[in-house]
């Protein structure tokens, strides 16, 4: 990063753009200083930056680059159905990673969000509803495709950055590239648009692509209004709220005097619509008294989350299908799209203990390994 002071800015700047531009430059640069956050002035700056030509940066705001900047694949879920994932080019994740550890990361997301930062994890979340007698869990429907451009736009405008600027790190952070069955997901402009600048203009408003470095902070920042009424609900009605990605729960010792389960099921379904996400209605689970309770795969009935013995048979199952059949034969009899789509969830499997079970982590990640050098990987 460039080492200057803003009083040696403005100086140069008077000298060159008179002295209201000037000062107007210097409120600028010391507004991103202050927040610790990288003083960028245009796309072309952000290109000497990360070393990165000013006419990749140029096409990719323009969309004239979606189809080389992101490649997609399918990977099947844990819970069931198909995801899909943007494989980022090299040239284009350098800029992304960028944005992501210099810019996004210096910000907090709400204090009830605990996924993609250093402070959250899945054993903190789960933890926090340990011993409740009540569970209600939503999960968000296509969470990513649901925050757009202008979402990510507002995020960098908020932070300071000049309109125009904030307009091209959100297309360098978006995508149009959809599946031909999320095709739907992708919104026309209408309202939204750059008036001064027509070569920016485009049929779609881009979404957040799965796999790009800059989509969860992304995520997590676009849904502090979400997680912040979500929590004075909660508060209100003595729930404990917490967010993980796009898994929400609340959990609570006694309902609320007067609140049916239906009413807080409705409740909370309003809300997430209003703040523009939408819930999965095939993935409401409500867990009253004497129901086993689950959050994020771990068991709360006690005082510390635990994983439960189904996850380590599901596991324990994988490696053995791939020891007697090979993965290819392993990946098509469990319904993978792909080797890829297996060993990528079954990675995720064993990734999940980490913070639960350490010791089991390291013999599952000692196996993982193990297999993958006997398959020259």
């Amino acid at each position: 990063m460039e080492d200057w002071s803003t009083h040696q800015l403005k100086e140069n700047a008077i000298i060159k753009l008179g002295s209201e531009k000037a000062n107007d430059l210097q409120k600028y640069t010391t507004n991103l200083k202050i927040q610790s956050l990288p003083v960028i002035f245009t796309l072309n700056h952000l290109g000497i930056i990360t070393n990165t030509e000013y006419s990749f940066l140029y096409k990719t705001v323009c969309r004239e680059r979606e189809y080389v900047n992101y490649r997609m694949f399918p990977i099947k879920k844990r819970s069931g159905g198909t995801r899909f994932i943007h494989a980022v080019s090299k040239k284009l994740s350098i800029v992304q990673t960028f944005i992501n550890n210099i810019i996004l990361q210096s910000q907090q997301p709400h204090n009830c969000s605990y996924a993609y930062h250093p402070s959250g994890g899945i054993k903190k979340c789960a933890a926090m509803h340990c011993n409740a007698k009540w569970l209600f869990q939503f999960d968000l429907a296509d969470f990513f495709y649901r925050i757009n451009e202008i979402d990510v736009y507002n995020i960098f405008q908020r932070m300071g950055y000049r309109k125009l600027l904030s307009f091209e790190l959100a297309r360098l952070c978006t995508t149009i590239r959809l599946p031909r069955q999320l095709q739907s997901m992708l919104k026309q402009f209408k309202s939204f648009s750059l008036d001064d600048y027509p070569f920016y203009n485009n049929d779609f408003i881009g979404v957040l692509p799965q796999g790009s470095p800059t989509s969860p902070m992304l995520s997590n920042l676009a849904a502090m209004e979400l997680d912040e009424d979500l929590y004075v609900f909660a508060l209100k009605n003595g729930f404990i709220y917490t967010r993980y990605a796009d898994d929400l729960t609340f959990s609570a010792i006694n309902l609320p005097q007067g609140m049916s389960i239906g009413k807080i099921r409705w409740q909370i379904i309003q809300i997430i619509r209003k703040n523009c996400f939408k819930e999965n209605s095939n993935k409401i689970r409500i867990a009253g008294p004497g129901a086993k309770k689950i959050v994020l795969g771990l068991l709360v009935d006690g005082n510390q989350p635990r994983i439960s013995k189904e996850m380590y048979k599901r596991i324990e199952k994988i490696f053995y299908y791939v020891n007697r059949f090979k993965f290819e034969n392993t990946a098509k009899h469990l319904g993978f799209n792909s080797t890829f789509g297996l060993i990528n969830h079954l990675l995720g499997l064993i990734s999940y203990l980490k913070d639960v079970d350490s010791d089991r982590y390291g013999l599952f990640n000692k196996k993982f390994n193990e297999l993958m050098l006997s398959l020259g990987c």
